[in-house]
Order: C-alpha cells, then sequence, then structure tokens
C-alpha cells in the first residue's frame, strides 16, 4: 500500500509501527478486542487522514439525522449537537459556528471528516496500531478503521477490471487450486504493494452498465469458489487483517456439509462473514456442481440431460436449481444473489438464458481475460495457483 506520510504530528506513531513483514494468523485477534459490527473503511488523502464520521456513530449505537436536500447531518452527543456539512470547512456545535482543521469530504455519498477534527469536536482518542490501522475509543467502546490511500477511494473510471480465483486454502499443502496461508498472505500483500483494491460484484455490475460509476485507481475483484470451511478458517481472517475483501461463490446444497473430502462451512459461518462487510456470497448453484456419467463419457451436471428427460423438463430442473441457490441466500444471507459462477466454467446459451431468468445479472467463467468497461455480462478470471509467489502474481496480471 502507497501510503503518504502523515503530519508530524502523527509521524512518530507511525514509523513505530511502520513494519512491512507479512502479519501473522495470530495478528488477526485484534479485530476481537474491538467492538466494530463490520470492517470501516478510511482514506488518506493529501497527508490527512478521513474518516467516515456517519458510519462510525452508528456502529456506536449514537443518533444522527441526514439532510440530504441540505447535504447536512446532525450528530446528538451529551454535550450537544453537532452539525456538518459535505465538502465544507466550518461546522456548528451547540449553536456556535466552528472552523474546522480540514475541510470535510464528500466520498461514496458520504462525509468523511479527518481524525484531528473528530477528536477535537466528538471527544473520541485516536490511535494508529500502524501505518494502516486507526483507533477511535470513545467511553468503553474502541472500533478498528482500516486507512487506505485515497486512490482506493470511488474517484476513478479504469479502463479494465481484474477478478481472481481461490479455491481451498490448506497449511500443508499446496497446488493448482489449493494455496496455504503465508502463500495467500504474500499474495494480498503483492497486491496491496501494487495498488489494488477490491470491490464486489455489484461495483463490477455497475461497472459494466453505468457509464458514470466510478470505481478505485486499480479495482480488483477476489472470488473463492465452493464455499470450502478453510475459506472462513483461513481466508477470511486474513481478508480482514489486511483490509481486503473477497466473494465466495457458495454451493448452496453444501452448506455445513461434506460431500467429499473437504467440508463446506455453514450458513451461521456465511453469514458471519457477510454482515463484517470482508466477504460477498454469491451463488456456485444449488446442485449442480458434479459430473454425470452419459454412455463412456463424463458431462457437467449443468448441461447433462436425463434419459427420460424431454427439453422442457430439462429446462425447468436447472432453472428451479438456480432459483433454490438464490432463494436460500436470500433467506440465510439477508441479500439478492446477483452473480452466478458456471460449476467448471462451462456453460451454453441455454443455461445462460435460464440463469438470467432466475435473476443472475453477471456470468462468472473460469475462462482467463480482460474485464472491459462494455456490455458483456460474462466474467473472465485467472486462476490463483498456489506455487505463484506474490511477484508471479502480479506479473501474471500484467501490473
Amino acid at each position: 500500500m502507497k501510503l503518504r506520510l502523515l503530519p508530524l504530528s502523527l509521524c512518530c506513531i507511525l514509523l513505530i509501527f511502520a513494519i512491512n513483514a507479512p502479519v501473522s494468523a495470530a495478528s488477526t485477534k485484534i479485530f476481537e478486542s474491538h467492538d466494530n459490527k463490520k470492517v470501516i473503511y478510511g482514506y488518506l488523502d493529501h497527508e490527512v487522514v478521513y474518516i467516515p464520521i456517519g458510519e462510525i456513530w452508528r456502529q456506536l449505537e449514537l443518533k444522527l439525522s441526514v439532510d440530504a436536500k441540505e447535504k447536512m447531518v446532525y450528530f446528538f452527543t451529551d454535550q450537544g449537537t453537532v452539525t456538518l456539512w459535505f465538502q465544507s470547512d466550518i461546522g456548528v456545535k451547540n449553536g456556535k459556528i466552528i472552523n474546522l482543521i480540514h475541510p470535510t469530504k464528500n466520498f461514496h455519498d458520504k462525509v468523511y471528516v479527518s481524525a484531528e477534527d473528530v477528536a477535537g469536536l466528538f471527544g473520541v482518542k485516536n490511535t494508529f496500531l500502524d501505518e494502516s490501522k486507526l483507533e477511535i475509543a470513545r467511553d468503553k467502546k474502541k472500533l478498528l478503521i482500516q486507512i487506505k490511500p485515497v486512490e482506493s477511494a470511488y474517484l476513478y473510471q479504469p479502463k479494465k477490471i481484474d477478478v481472481l480465483m481461490y479455491h481451498h486454502f490448506d497449511a500443508g499443502h499446496s497446488d493448482s487450486v489449493t494455496v496455504t496461508p503465508e502463500r495467500f498472505r504474500e499474495h494480498l500483500d503483492a497486491l496491496i504493494q501494487a495498488g489494488y483494491e477490491t470491490i464486489t460484484e455489484e461495483d463490477l455490475y455497475q461497472y459494466k452498465t453505468n457509464p458514470q460509476y466510478r470505481l478505485p485507481e486499480k479495482p480488483l475483484l477476489i472470488t473463492i469458489d465452493d464455499g470450502y470451511e478453510s475459506n472462513y478458517s483461513i481466508a477470511y481472517p486474513i481478508l480482514k487483517d489486511k483490509g481486503l475483501r473477497a466473494t465466495i461463490y457458495v454451493i448452496t446444497s453444501y452448506r455445513g456439509q461434506q460431500p467429499g473430502q473437504l467440508r463446506h462451512f455453514g450458513w451461521e459461518e456465511a453469514k458471519e462473514m457477510y454482515d463484517s462487510g470482508v466477504i460477498n456470497i454469491e451463488s456456485h448453484t444449488h446442485n449442480l456442481h458434479h459430473y454425470v456419467t452419459q454412455g463412456k463419457t463424463q458431462k457437467a451436471a449443468i448441461l447433462a440431460r436425463k434419459a427420460d428427460e424431454d427439453e422442457a423438463s430439462y429446462k425447468k430442473r436447472i432453472l428451479d436449481d438456480l432459483k433454490t441457490s438464490r432463494d436460500l441466500i436470500r433467506q440465510y444471507i439477508g441479500k439478492e444473489s446477483i452473480s452466478l459462477a458456471y460449476p467448471y466454467g462451462v456453460y451454453d446459451e441455454t443455461v445462460m438464458k435460464l440463469a438470467k431468468e432466475a435473476g443472475f445479472k453477471l456470468h462468472v467463467t473460469i475462462k482467463a481475460g480482460k474485464n472491459l468497461r462494455n456490455d458483456k455480462l460474462l466474467i473472465y478470471r485467472t486462476n490463483v495457483d498456489g506455487s505463484y509467489s506474490g511477484k508471479q502474481l502480479i506479473a501474471k496480471l500484467g501490473a
């Protein structure tokens, strides 16, 4: 992560913690000592740290009111009301006009206030735990904020979006679809150093369909297929610690089950990851992720017609499966799944039409390629081999 230096008043704190060594798994325990309901992101802009005061206020379970028309936010404190405006260097505290140290910023239609002003206006204590983590303390509550460079904010219109594909994580083994925790940390560190910032499928869809939609300067979508338990126990805490996000494409009928050699995480774990803001949950079908034998050959279940099945019955069966996967994600996660990763990356025109009918907007393959700003909603991905070093992964993306 290419962070510029903070003001001199903060430099000493940052220099103490500015260590480039990989973070160990134990360091993820830092989140357990904070009251975050979900990850909070702040931005470093021209040597000033800006944080989303509205989101912080809500997570502290304090009251606020937004006047979108007048672009004003009212914060109710024990000492009275603080009023702030979008993109303004003044505010009002207890009826008196006050001058801010730094003008407020507007990112993602949210008000961001400098950490210095937040400390002065709201009586909170700021502590930088390292160069990218800020602790906000008020009364007995503490929140952890991930600090990103302003290039991570949604201010740009990039030419392409890279999408990575992972599957399983294992401390003692790696192969073309299995990555060790140490290697995964190395990959994420390399991506951060190269300036990548993670996005969601909704971001990708908007990028494809809305010419005005903006993203980070170097957006990246990290995807993990199948929903193995290792996604929860290994990948999730590492992503959280690094301040990055990812999407897990789950086979919905496998939640909490062990259909083969590897166990899959359950719906409770899926909900926890989704609510954290770190993990998005999308569909990998309900029960079509397997092969069926037809004569002397095997065919992916999503394309295979049963012996006694006519075309109409086949279409109904596939459509029902895809709808079931969306229904279960809605039931257990509380969101509408918009993206379908095709099992083994296979599909045909019929399957794609059925996916659209089921409600999916993005169609995710295992084919390598560039995702450009156009109306093509077929998404290409780069498979991440467990043997790749961080440098090799960056080279694979052409960065």
